[in-house]
Formats: C-alpha cells, structure tokens, sequence
C-alpha cells in the first residue's frame, strides 16, 4: 500500500514585514567544512531524536519561537514520521548555507536538475542560514526532512521544520507528468490522469519553501485532463450490460513496490459477505473495464476492485471487500 505522508510544518514566523538587504548563498561541498560538519552533528541528533519518538531531543533543538507557536504541531509531526518512515540513517540530498547582510528578507535558492528545478523560499530570521534537506533511507515512497537554521549568537536553531512527500518509487514530479503526457498521447486517459495525481503528490514537499518551477504547467495539464474526462465520463457510471448493475463512482492511483495500479471503487447490490459473487461480477466487470477505460490494464501488474454496499457518506467508515484482477503476462 502507497505509505503517504500528511505535509506537516512547523514554522517561526507566519506574519512578517521584509526587509531590503543583500544575500550569499554556498551549497553542498563549497560550504565552510566546519559549518557543515557542525549542521551534520546537529542534523544527527535532530534525526535520531525523530527517529526514536523523541520530542524533548527535538525541542532541545528548535528556536524557543518555534516550540511556542507550534508545540502539538511538533508532537505530531515526530509521531507521524517515526511511525510512517520509521529509518536508522538519512542521506543529503543538498545543503545551502546563506549569509544575509540583515535580517527579515526573503532568501531564495535555486536548486535541482533541468527536468525538475526547485526553488527554496523563506523569510530570513538570522543573517547566517542553513538548509539541510534529509531523505530517511530505506524506503521506495520517500520523505523529505526540510530543515532550516538560524545562528543565534554563537548557537544554531531550527527556525523551519518540514516533512513531505518527495517521491513515490523513487520517481519524482518531472517522472510522473512525462508518464502522464505519454498515456495522454496514447490515448490512455485514465493513466494519463492517475500518473499526473502521483506528480501532484509530490509537488510540495514543504508547501511553499520549496516549488518546482514547472508546477503551473501540471497543475494545468491536471486540469485540462480532468475537464476531458468530465465531459466523457459521468460518475457514477452504471454498468447497465451487467445484470448487477455494478456503479463505478471513483478511479484513482495507488503505489505498491510493483509500480503503479488503478483501484476502482464501485457500488454492487451484492452482499460484501458472498465473495464468489462478487468475483464473477468483477470479471464480468473488467470486461466492460477494458471498453470504457482505455489503455487501463496495459503496462501494470492488475487492476484493484473495491466493492462498497453504499456510496461515500462524509468521513464515515465503510466496509469494502477487494480484489486484484492481476493481469497474466
């Protein structure tokens, strides 16, 4: 089952006036080594305090700002992430150091690939900064740890703390849209559809410090898809040719290890308890599938069925009986 993340930040500052002054910013190995093996220290303890459900270890870490506007955000975040991505190492993915001539302007750092530019955003609490960006290792759907010092007098703290999404499979936002735009040039709606929701999954791995710089561009082919199919497809659609009359209401992504497969959630009048029944609706089902849903069982290992008994209703839980139509290569 896809492992997903809830985007959860903790920030010192919501409301502040910028201020006009100049920045430097160093990454990665052109940072001064004292510095960064000073943040790797740090980052060390800040992980494994994480890592161990630790919140007094995290706190002993944070601006005292931060542990005063955001205690139970800070609670929840180390339970989720030790829970969900539970890890005993981290790698770097990249470290910028940013030396601002004063304080409360906007620091922002360009970063990433061709494919898959990001850009860093925050308001500078200190002169002297420090991004660390951590990917707890051990994990096909990964997080990412955005981390972001401010020197106070001779002592570093965490001003900004985020968890999110950072790929699902080890594939990113520019991996998933190119999938997307190739099932959409095959004609293959529905995976054009399920592949660009995997890239907007991952779009903001710390909501808006870091952007990628062509997330206008899939958003609007996300949209330009979903108004297609809208005009397409009515759901819930009846499959009227069963004699079940089986209503497809929901069709949408999920990540195991084997790669991607559609799950499709339907409404049967066949009791959730008689699992021979509903095995033989579903393979009168993907018959009807096939037809509707171009493209839909090609490239993957199988299509998910989920049964239901009555259609959504708010929050409130449902019982459901699944099914893999695994496809036989």
């Amino acid at each position: 089952m896809t492992r997903r993340i809830l985007l959860l930040f903790i920030t010192i500052f919501l409301l502040q006036s910028c201020n006009i002054g100049t920045s430097g910013t160093n990454s990665n190995e052109n940072i001064d080594h004292e510095k960064r093996e000073e943040i790797k220290q740090l980052n060390d303890k800040l992980f494994k305090a994480i890592m161990s459900n630790d919140t007094k270890g995290v706190r002993a870490l944070l601006a005292d700002g931060l542990v005063e506007k955001n205690g139970k955000e800070i609670d929840d975040l180390i339970k989720q992430v030790s829970t969900s991505f539970p890890s005993k190492s981290y790698r770097i993915l990249d470290e910028y150091n940013v030396q601002n001539s004063t304080t409360g302007i906007n620091n922002t750092i360009p970063t990433g690939t061709k494919e898959s530019d990001l850009v860093i955003n925050y308001l500078a609490m200190n002169k002297d900064m420090y991004v660390s960006l951590l990917i707890p290792n051990g994990h096909d759907n990964e997080l990412l740890l955005t981390v972001i010092y401010g020197k106070y007098d001779d002592q570093w703290k965490i001003n900004i703390l985020y968890a999110g999404q950072y790929n699902l499979l080890k594939k990113g936002p520019a991996d998933y849209y190119k999938l997307a735009q190739e099932n959409y040039n095959r004609s293959y709606l529905i995976d054009a559809i399920n592949y660009v929701s995997l890239a907007k999954q991952c779009l903001r791995p710390a909501s808006d410090i870091i952007k990628y710089q062509n997330e206008n561009e899939i958003n609007s082919f996300y949209d330009k898809l979903i108004k297609e199919a809208s005009s397409k497809y009515t759901l819930p659609l009846t499959l009227e040719t069963i004699t079940t009359k089986p209503k497809v209401y929901s069709i949408y992504p999920e990540v195991l290890k084997e790669g991607y497969i559609p799950v499709i959630d339907y409404v049967t009048a066949i009791s959730l308890e008689d699992t021979i029944a509903l095995s033989a609706e579903k393979n009168k089902m993907k018959i009807e599938i096939r037809k509707l849903f171009t493209g839909i069982y090609n490239y993957k290992e199988g299509v998910f069925y989920r049964a239901f008994s009555e259609f959504p209703d708010g929050d409130k839980p449902r019982k459901y009986y699944k099914m893999l139509d695994k496809i036989t290569k």
